[in-house]
């Protein structure tokens, strides 16, 4: 059940309510534990079991004063009410809970306590059986039917990330030169108005050559100034307790029928303590778990990480539970300069810090131009291996002009005249717009294989050495 549908009468409301609980086999009563409210009727299980439990119907109690309670074990819900103004009788067997508004009825989690049975599993029943394929949003950066954390601090440009994914996936074309799966996609962003949403998308169009009518397949849930807690903890044992939100989001999404479902970011969706190990873990199986399971889609969740998390590189947030609940885990920062020269503000890097199916810690580099990100670091496999060729032939190439021009090179990363930092400051078409990483994978490669080398020069009694190519054997004849 969820919260009071929009536009709905209170007689509508009442009456809606009573055919929800007769069809959960929950029929009305006349008193709860002995306790009979003024002006109300209360719910009785079906067996005459009201352990802690008892609802109003009457409007002017459900929708003004109204009550909260704890779950009913006899039953299987919880309801919670706003009381402005109205206590529990003493005799009352479970305390009021934390306010929350309007009136929402929920089934009780499953959890350890319920005490379910479990099927086991004989694995000789798959032999002969084919290897089913593991599914992904995003070949191995985002998993199908699970949880993916997008880390960076903010104003990085995660929810800018997430947006470009939704409208690749819309149109069929690469997401930061991956591959990804053409589908439909839900975009519940809490921090943003439509407006902004549709500011950035007109940039994403822009970049990517398509048109608003394009976008079909995509579904937007612009909440800025919105309740979107998907969970809260309530009571005094601060039990997990889903949203209407919640139930709202799902059905919209079982409705819409989306592959790729954002929620961001984490700070808004989840009302908790981030440093709860249980708080964390229930709202990731209860929110984002049940999402992903009976969505079957890829649930990406924007997040900050903590400050220590920022001062390690690894973009963690507070407790580990969030690390071990994700099944990939994405961090987007700035990256550092070396020689403590200033970040460039356009520049990040997309790094997979957590995944359970994949190699981790492979890194993207990007550029923020023109509204979006781009792709500067070159992909793998046969382009990228031309393209890591080309550039160890213009590394070359500099080096031998910058030899010329008795300007010295180092390949010490120290150094103030570091060969790839030196490379990436001549102009664009000399160095064929390679970037500084470029160069940095060119200068190590060439040196490997010693097409570079490091030449000494200077007194003898102090020497130094500087970078250059290889004397090529026609440079004798």
């Amino acid at each position: 059940m969820t919260g009071r549908p929009p536009g709905m009468s209170d007689e509508e409301w009442v009456a809606w309510v009573r055919e929800k609980l007769a069809r959960e086999e929950v029929e009305a009563g006349t008193e709860s534990n002995g306790h009979k409210p003024s002006c109300a009727t209360t719910a009785e299980a079906g067996n005459g079991a009201t352990t802690g439990f008892w609802r109003t119907f009457d409007p002017t109690e459900v929708f003004d004063p109204g009550r909260f309670f704890r779950m009913n074990q006899t039953t299987g819900f919880s309801e919670v009410f706003e009381p402005p103004g109205m206590t529990p009788p003493p005799d009352d067997p479970v305390p009021p809970a934390q306010a929350a508004p309007n009136w929402q009825l929920h089934p009780i989690p499953e959890t350890g306590d319920v005490g379910l049975p479990f099927t086991l599993f004989d694995p000789t029943a798959l032999e002969g059986l084919p290897i089913p394929e593991r599914r992904w949003l995003v070949p191995d950066w985002i998993p199908m039917a699970r949880a993916t954390g997008l880390y960076g601090a903010g104003g990085e440009g995660k929810t800018l990330l997430a947006q470009l994914l939704g409208t690749a996936c819309a149109i069929d074309k690469l997401w930061l030169g991956l591959r990804t799966r053409k589908c439909r996609s839900l975009l519940f962003f809490a921090e943003d108005d439509q407006d902004e949403m549709h500011i950035r998308q007109a940039a994403i169009n822009e970049h990517y050559g398509c048109s608003f009518k394009d976008l079909g397949a995509m579904r937007w849930a612009p909440m800025l100034g919105e309740d979107c807690r998907l969970i809260d903890f309530v009571g005094p044992a601060l039990e997990a307790r889903l949203t209407a939100i919640f139930d709202h989001l799902l059905a919209q999404a079982k409705d819409h029928k989306p592959a790729l479902i954002v929620a961001d970011t984490l700070s808004d969706v989840f009302a908790g303590n981030e440093n709860d190990r249980t708080q964390v873990r229930q709202f990731c199986r209860l929110a984002l778990g049940k999402l992903g399971i009976e969505t079957g889609a890829a649930i990406l969740v924007p997040a900050h990480p903590s400050q220590a998390g920022l001062a390690r590189g690894t973009g963690d947030s507070a407790s580990t539970a969030w690390r071990g609940s994700f099944r990939s885990q994405l961090f987007l920062s700035s990256p550092s300069v070396n020689g403590g020269d200033p970040p460039n503000p356009n520049v990040r890097n997309l790094m997979r810090t957590k995944a359970n199916w994949a190699q981790r810690d492979d890194t993207i580099e990007l550029r923020w131009q023109h509204g979006v990100f781009v792709r500067t670091d070159k992909p793998a496999g046969i382009v990228g291996s031309i393209l890591r060729s080309n550039c160890e032939k213009v590394t070359l190439a500099l080096v031998e002009r910058m030899t010329v021009e008795n300007q010295t090179l180092s390949s010490n990363r120290h150094s103030g005249n570091y060969a790839p930092r030196v490379l990436s400051e001549r102009p664009a078409k000399e160095r064929d717009n390679f970037l500084y990483a470029d160069f940095v994978k060119a200068v190590q490669a060439l040196l490997a294989r010693g097409e570079l080398i490091n030449e000494q020069y200077g007194r003898p009694s102090r020497p130094m050495f500087k970078l250059v190519r290889k004397p090529q054997p026609e440079d004798h004849q």
